[in-house]
């Protein structure tokens, strides 16, 4: 496989990783919601939330009635990180690793912080909407960190590689 398409290769698994991540916030509950066995499944899927996210009901977005499976900024977090990844090849180059931007990251961070840090101050109201857009900015960004890192792993992959040869003379391709 060429080294463009190992790296479109590992876009389209953190893409597809992503998607999977958002949707099970979702499903749960979705899931808790229909009942029976599909409940079971939904508790399976807030379990396995429950380390990443302090998942507060009064800080989540609701659906069906039940809180999705993380908070409201965590779910501005991982949808931002989605559609930030859904846009980044019409602003990077897949095949091409670029160093990551540590000042992107300090960028995508500072709203968040202030939002916390003046909410702790007792100078600012958190509110979900706070969360929402401050969580969703910060996803945004990061795939600008988190992708080149991914494929500079992928090119450093590649350049140990042995350049792909015709098969050795007395084997088969069967």
């Amino acid at each position: 496989m060429s080294n463009s398409g190992r790296a479109w290769l590992a876009y389209g698994t953190v893409l597809a990783g992503a998607a999977l991540w958002c949707g099970s916030i979702v499903a749960a509950p979705l899931l808790s919601h229909a009942g029976g066995t599909a409940a079971t499944w939904g508790g399976h899927l807030y379990t396995l939330f429950h380390p990443v996210c302090h998942q507060l009901d009064d800080r989540s977005l609701h659906l069906f009635g039940g809180p999705l499976a993380v908070c409201s900024r965590c779910s501005a977090i991982y949808a931002g990180f989605f559609a930030g990844l859904l846009i980044y090849p019409f602003f990077r180059s897949v095949g091409t690793p670029h160093p990551p931007s540590r000042t992107m990251l300090a960028v995508a961070l500072a709203p968040m912080l202030v939002d916390v840090l003046l909410g702790i101050a007792g100078l600012h109201d958190v509110t979900i909407g706070t969360r929402l857009i401050t969580g969703a900015l910060f996803g945004l960004l990061v795939p600008y960190v988190v992708m080149p890192v991914v494929l500079g792993a992928v090119h450093e992959y590649n350049a140990h590689q042995p350049p792909l040869t015709q098969l050795q003379k007395g084997s088969t391709d069967a």
